[in-house]
């Protein structure tokens, strides 16, 4: 376990749950097919959901690593997938607890 993760005692089970960094991202989509950009962005590593929004924005994804740094690097290569068709980005780190 790194020192900027989290790990909590769960009760009975007797496990240690790690909690990871978390990032949200807001996407505005210029050529107007952001369920395609979602899409997309689903199979990505570190997404854990992308959904299409009522926009703008028009899409938010939400991406957890177990640390900042890797968190960083998924988030920029998931976003580099879909660059060409991304308008404006809106970019929004978990505070940690």
């Amino acid at each position: 376990m790194t020192s900027s993760s989290l790990a909590l005692y769960h009760g009975d089970t007797r496990r240690w749950l790690v909690m990871s960094a978390r990032a949200y991202v807001l996407l505005d989509i210029a050529d107007g097919k952001p369920e395609r950009v979602a899409q997309v962005l689903r199979g990505k590593p570190g997404v854990v959901m992308a959904d299409r929004l009522e926009g703008p924005p028009d899409v938010m994804v939400v991406l957890e690593a177990s640390q900042r740094l890797r968190l960083a690097k998924l988030t920029v290569q998931a976003l580099a997938s879909v660059e060409t068709v991304i308008k404006e980005v809106q970019l929004l780190p978990a505070q940690d607890d």
